[in-house]
């Protein structure tokens, strides 16, 4: 069978412009509306336009940020610090209740007038430390001007952090953890000290590049094929072709971008929902009709991987993710008729590398996508019944742990792309959450979406009828 190709659907989306916008002032001269405080109780005051750090005695790092999020900007900021005070600026940063108990963290901006002259590096405030302090980059440690008025640019866009001190270049990053997060002027602590010490903002201001790096400019959804019943869990394999299935015709389709042409994989699919490849260019199924998980090897060979838990047939088993040390999890709802249920919880399980099947969650309503972040230390799982996205840390290979609800939605199915951004489908729309749960993008396609996947730079969508695409400037993880 060959599916109708290429109905080519303009669809208006609500895309900002891709250029840097105009320059906002964060602070307005007068006072510190826009801002709150976190972590110490250093003083913030508003002198003669500028910004007054003062430190306290016995207090923690202080924290002056803006009320809102940034995704992609420039920033510049002018700063003036005394000799003896270490502080910085932060960005991306963020204080979550499951974090620490809310401590500020996330990337800074480092001010450093010591001897060593790391002024304008980039570290990772309440993580992971420095990543690049500017030992290897002379001209930016000498850069800074000891007792003046100091000038930061930052451009922070996509997954590359720059810095330029009084105009010259300083750390350059490339780094994917936090991709959103607020702009913080730090006074930092100074332990039982007694002296007054101060440092001073000015002239803080921003261009917002807001979410328009995540859909490519003037894109529109575009149908790649149609004729179908219900189509559902896309995948990539390695040859770049993208599988997905019609689920009531017991179908598994492969698309090629290369031709545009889509073919039938497989027939007698057992009503096939979520795919997967593994790095061996196996497909994993779960075949939800059939009650089981199959892997078909390169030569088309069939074998069952997991079909009943306890000596109990599976629910229906909707969706798959490997991991990286040769297991994988799936989820196991139950939807339509209950009559031969076996198993009385629709959980998630865990199937190791020897075949050994463990059962990981049972306390969700019904679960459907699953997915892992792109370093596979966080496990997604989206309870579809119960209108919730939930995240997990993983342990260990099949001991996800520290549960907490991630977004206010449910999803059929997920994707992530090297930013860490979560994509998932709900209701209408593919909703786009930053790594720290924020709402970043909401896009409708001409159908009610039930899955997604970013492949490259391209946003695949199955969509009832249809299967859909559209062009996307970050790319997915495979």
């Amino acid at each position: 069978m060959k599916a109708p190709l290429f109905s080519l659907l303009l669809f208006a989306l609500p895309l900002a412009a891709a250029e840097p916008g105009e320059w906002v002032d964060l602070f307005n001269g007068k006072n510190l509306d826009g801002w709150t405080q976190r972590g110490g109780v250093a003083k913030y005051t508003v002198e003669d336009g500028v910004i007054v750090g003062t430190t306290v005695p016995k207090t923690p790092n202080s924290f002056l940020c803006t009320d809102r999020d940034y995704t992609d900007f420039i920033l510049e900021v002018e700063f003036q610090v005394d000799p003896t005070l270490n502080c910085g600026v932060q960005i991306r940063s963020n204080s979550l209740p499951d974090y620490k108990d809310g401590q500020v963290h996330g990337y800074q901006v480092e001010i450093d007038p010591s001897d060593r002259g790391w002024s304008g590096g980039i570290y990772d405030e309440g993580r992971r430390g420095w990543l690049d302090d500017l030992s290897g980059n002379p001209a930016a440690r000498y850069a800074f001007k000891q007792n003046g008025w100091n000038h930061y640019r930052v451009e922070a866009i996509g997954d590359r952090i720059r810095t330029f001190v009084n105009g010259v270049p300083a750390a350059d990053l490339v780094d994917n953890l936090t991709a959103t997060g607020f702009i913080a002027l730090q006074v930092h602590g100074i332990g039982n000290r007694e002296e007054t010490l101060q440092v001073r903002y000015r002239n803080v201001r921003i261009q917002d590049l807001g979410g328009a790096t995540l859909v490519k400019e003037g894109a529109a959804f575009r149908k790649l094929a149609d004729g179908f019943k219900f189509t559902e869990g896309p995948a990539l394999a390695p040859d770049g072709k993208i599988y997905f299935t019609d689920i009531p015709n017991e179908r598994i389709h492969a698309y090629d971008p290369a031709t545009g042409g889509t073919s039938v994989f497989r027939e007698q699919s057992g009503k096939a929902n979520g795919l997967f490849f593994t790095p061996a260019g196996a497909l994993i199924a779960c075949e939800g009709g059939a009650r089981r998980l199959t892997r078909t090897d390169f030569a088309g060979q069939v074998t069952v991987l997991a079909e009943t838990y306890e000596g109990k047939k599976l629910n229906s088993p909707n969706d798959v993710i490997p991991d990286g040390h040769g297991g994988f999890y799936f989820t196991d709802p139950r939807y339509g008729s209950h009559d031969d249920r076996e198993i009385d919880v629709e959980a998630v399980y865990y199937v190791d590398k020897g075949g050994k099947i463990a059962q990981v969650a049972a306390d969700l309503v019904r679960p459907n996508g699953i997915l892992l972040s792109p370093d596979d230390r966080v496990l997604y799982i989206a309870d579809e019944a119960g209108g919730k996205i939930y995240a997990y840390d993983v342990e260990s290979p099949g001991k996800p742990v520290n549960k907490r609800e991630f977004a206010p939605v449910g999803s059929d199915g997920l994707s992530i792309d090297k930013r860490g951004n979560l994509y998932v489908t709900w209701k209408a729309d593919v909703i786009v959450f930053s790594p720290e749960g924020k709402e970043r993008l909401r896009l409708a396609p001409p159908e009610a979406p039930a899955n997604c996947l970013l492949a490259g730079k391209t946003l695949y969508v199955t969509a009832r009828t249809g299967f859909y695409a559209i062009d996307w400037e970050v790319e997915g993880v495979r």
